[in-house]
């Protein structure tokens, strides 16, 4: 389909890629949605949070030094 403002011929989605301006819908009919597949066990919300895992490394105390005194 050309622009009927700036005359563009290739175009994508839903504004014109030459001027930005909105284009008329598409005739075309709808594509199909397709779902993903269910999985054959029950999920629960234990399964659904997130989890965050921290390398833990325990910190050192740092050495002292005694001052001379002098």
């Amino acid at each position: 389909m050309n622009c009927a403002h700036c005359g563009a011929v290739h175009q994508r989605g839903r504004f014109c890629v030459g001027c930005g301006k909105t284009m008329p819908p598409s005739l075309l009919p709808p594509r199909p949605v397709r779902l993903a597949p269910r999985p054959p066990y029950e999920v629960t919300d234990d399964m659904t949070q997130p989890v965050l895992r921290f390398a833990v490394r325990p910190r050192r105390a740092p050495e002292t030094v005694p001052a001379e005194v002098g």
